[in-house]
C-alpha cells in the first residue's frame, strides 16, 4: 500500500468518490396525509366561516366591504351559526393527525400547529380583502398603510383574539388526545 493510498482512507474528503449520499429522505404516505390535513383544515375552517359571513338575515349575498372583519380573527363568534362545524372539522382532522402517527408525540406536534397557520390565514384573508377594498378607495396607498396593523390588534389587543386562540388550542389538543387514546385502545383491542 501507498503513502498516498492511506491519505486518501483517512480523509474522505479528499477520496474521489462520486457516490452521493442522500440522507434526506421523504416519505409521501406520512407528510402527503399531513399536507392534506392541512389544506382540509384551513380552506375548509374558513370556507365554513366565509359562507356564514357573507349572508345577510335574509341569505342574500352581501359584499366582503359591508361584512364585519374581526369575524376572521374571533370565528369563535360564529361557531353556534355553523353547528360548530368548523370546531368538529378541526377536532377530527387532529384525531386522524395522531391516529396515523406510531408515535403520538408527532401527530400532537403537527396538531398544534394548525393553530399558528390559521391565525396567519386569517390575516392573509384579512390583508387579501384589505388589497381588494383599498383599490377602490381614492388613495390606496394612505388606506392600505392606515389598516395594515388591524390584524394584529384585532388578535392580540382584544381579549376576544386571545379567547380564540385558547379555544382553537383546546380543540386541537383534545382532538390529537382523543386521536392517541383511540389507537392505544385498537391496539389493545387487537391483543386480544
Amino acid at each position: 500500500m501507498s503513502k498516498k493510498n492511506v491519505k486518501e482512507e483517512d480523509n474522505p474528503l479528499m477520496s474521489n468518490d462520486t457516490e452521493i449520499k442522500r440522507n434526506l429522505h421523504v416519505d409521501w404516505g406520512r407528510q402527503g396525509a399531513v399536507i392534506f390535513a392541512y389544506i382540509i383544515v384551513l380552506l375548509g375552517y374558513f370556507g365554513i366561516v366565509a359562507n356564514t359571513i357573507l349572508l345577510d338575515d335574509r341569505g342574500l349575498w352581501i359584499p366582503f366591504t359591508e361584512m364585519d372583519p374581526t369575524v376572521l380573527f374571533w370565528t369563535y363568534k360564529l361557531y353556534p351559526q355553523t353547528f360548530y362545524l368548523p370546531l368538529f372539522l378541526l377536532f377530527f382532522i387532529c384525531v386522524f393527525l395522531t391516529y396515523k402517527e406510531d408515535i403520538p408525540h408527532y401527530g400532537i406536534k403537527a396538531s398544534l400547529w394548525l393553530v399558528p397557520s390559521l391565525i396567519v390565514e386569517g390575516f392573509l384573508w384579512y390583508w387579501i380583502m384589505l388589497l381588494i377594498q383599498c383599490r377602490l378607495a381614492p388613495n390606496p396607498g394612505i388606506c392600505i398603510l392606515n389598516n395594515l396593523a388591524q390584524p394584529f390588534i384585532y388578535q392580540f389587543a382584544y381579549g376576544e383574539g386571545y379567547l380564540n386562540i385558547i379555544i382553537l388550542y383546546g380543540c386541537t389538543f383534545t382532538g390529537a388526545l382523543s386521536g392517541m387514546k383511540l389507537k392505544q385502545f385498537v391496539r389493545i383491542k387487537r391483543k386480544f
